[in-house]
């Protein structure tokens, strides 16, 4: 216990010493809320059911954020702390796989956390937006698609072979994520050839997950977004384990 708690110390500190890290880890979410939010918050507007964009979209944002920090920043953080040699150094320690594995995701799990709370209280603050439904439920829908998507992330490092590949891939995901999440285009006015395809992208059913819970959907109507998301926890938690390694192979 004392190893897991003094790694996840020493991660937690070399995230917030790297400037571009600590933007993505604590930032963007809360400031892509604020600017969305002054740009395109001009009142009710029907392509929302008459309610206003940021009223619509707001749990869909910070939805967004952590699904990137699954698939963006936890592998290239993973894979940049391999290619300096600090794995390597750990594995000639007593320390185990798993304390290691156990301390990076307490960390992303942290940032990824706090984020989502930084930017729901800015659309609430600045905003004036509120929850209809269970804001307990929303945050326990915010952890689990954060454990899905940091497993799936974990898969990735185990296959990406550098932290630039992670890097450059991750980007793409990104970009591929954002138009598929729904968080910026209502997707009643997507054409039908789109919304099908929207319906297999995982950060769409997260997004509904949330979006959901926040209008005050119970979460007994929400059974397949929740099970999408806790098949991904199952799988890629699988896998990940098994692809992790110290070093590169």
């Amino acid at each position: 216990m004392t190893g897991y708690r003094a790694l996840t110390a020493t991660l937690l500190r070399s995230l917030v010493r790297e400037p571009v890290g600590l933007f993505f880890s604590f930032i963007f979410a809360p400031f892509l809320v604020l600017v969305l939010g002054l740009i395109f918050d001009s009142g009710p507007d029907p392509a929302f059911g008459g309610r206003s964009f940021i009223e619509a979209t707001l749990p869909a944002f910070p939805s967004l954020v952590l699904a990137i920090t699954g698939v963006l920043l936890a592998p290239v953080g993973l894979l940049t702390l391999r290619e300096s040699g600090a794995l390597r150094r750990l594995r000639l320690t007593p320390l185990r796989p798993s304390t290691f594995v156990a301390a990076d995701l307490t960390v992303n799990f942290v940032v990824g956390m706090t984020s989502m709370i930084s930017a729901l209280a800015v659309g609430w603050a600045v905003f004036g937006v509120t929850p209809s439904g269970n804001l307990v439920a929303v945050l326990a829908a915010a952890a689990l698609g954060l454990v899905a998507f940091l497993a799936l992330g974990y898969t990735l490092a185990g296959l990406y072979p550098s932290a630039g590949a992670a890097t450059g891939i991750g980007n793409a995901l990104m970009l591929v994520l954002m138009l598929s999440s729904g968080a910026f285009v209502p997707l009643a006015t997507m054409p039908d050839g789109v919304q099908t395809v929207m319906n297999f992208s995982p950060v769409r059913h997260f997004a509904n997950l949330i979006q959901g819970l926040w209008e005050g959907q119970p979460w007994s109507g929400l059974l397949l977004p929740t099970g999408i998301l806790l098949s991904m926890v199952i799988v890629f938690g699988a896998l990940g384990s098994l692809l992790f390694r110290w070093e590169r192979a």
